[in-house]
């Protein structure tokens, strides 16, 4: 999934905000789906086929998940899921002359954990290609646990095909996912990938606890997303350092000793630390993490 696109009135979004979905910036990567964050289901159709005729995606997702109270204020994202009519508005218009399919990723609601229940007739009423549930509400954002007896009873209702996000950290939470609900269209994983680069492979490949963490193969791939950003990213080192120091508060679970990392003014200082601590003596604690909780396995990086 890209980073999401805001929808705008009655016109094109900014040129930056389709950067990430050019086809020539993901030769090598992946399939991605385009998402965008909006309210206005007319405003939504006019984007989907902008992306859709001219960049030639055949999916577009509708962003209605997103907990920031940003977003969620403006009555957008989880923002949406208190008003069911105004769901069923953006739905009937947005999907009226849509030339590609529509995938949608949502919450349980905005604020009660049953706001789903009000929006079922009208999700029921579309082809909907795909929906992916994280089941917490807009409120919670990531606090408290997610709640899986919500999510079967919504899965339940749907007659569309259904993904499961929220909470898969270990290879053993995504394959007992897997295991209770057989017939899940996909997973989508989050916070727990970028803590773990091979998390996804290991649930998929059922790879077994490694003897030791292959801290190169991981040196390696910071490294590759490190000169993709300063590659790719505008406006100097402010935003490269912003996007590297996220993912090193996620790494931090493993590699302890960030400080100097998150601390860094300027990228000569970010990478005369990250060299100490990924090519310093960090082998124990990574084994420790990786092989007990999150078990990896190969990768490109191997």
């Amino acid at each position: 999934m890209a980073p999401f696109i805001p929808t705008t009135h009655g016109r094109l979004p900014p040129l930056k905000y389709f950067k990430d979905i050019l086809p020539e910036s993901n030769q090598e990567s992946l399939p991605i789906i385009p998402q965008l964050l909006g309210k206005d289901g007319n405003d939504f159709r006019e984007i989907a086929n902008f992306i859709h005729d001219e960049l030639g995606y055949q999916e577009i997702n509708w962003n209605i998940g997103c907990p920031s109270p940003t977003v969620t204020s403006r009555g957008r994202g989880a923002g949406i899921l208190r008003y069911p009519d105004r769901v069923a508005s953006f739905l009937e218009a947005a999907c009226t002359g849509l030339r590609c399919r529509l995938s949608i990723k949502m919450r349980l609601g905005s604020d009660r954990d049953d706001d789903y229940l009000e929006l079922v007739d009208s999700l029921r009423q579309y082809p909907i290609a795909e929906i992916t549930i994280h089941p917490r509400t807009g409120r919670q954002q990531y606090e408290g646990q997610a709640d899986i007896e919500r999510f079967a009873d919504l899965k339940a209702r749907l007659g569309h095909p259904v993904a499961y996000n929220g909470d898969i950290r270990t290879a053993a939470q995504g394959s007992d996912i897997c295991a209770r609900f057989c017939d899940l269209s996909s997973l989508m994983i989050g916070r727990g990938a970028v803590t773990n680069p091979w998390l996804p492979a290991a649930i998929v490949g059922g790879w077994s606890e490694l003897e030791e963490c292959n801290l190169p193969a991981l040196a390696r791939f910071h490294d590759d997303l490190y000169e993709s950003y300063c590659a790719t990213m505008e406006g100097g080192a402010g935003p490269i350092l912003g996007k590297m120091k996220e993912v090193w508060g996620y790494w931090a679970t493993w590699a302890p000793d960030v400080k100097g990392i998150l601390k860094s003014r300027n990228l000569g200082e970010y990478e005369d630390q990250t060299n100490k601590v990924l090519r310093g003596n960090l082998q124990e604690s990574a084994r420790a993490f990786f092989t007990s909780s999150h078990p990896a396995g190969s990768s490109k990086y191997e």
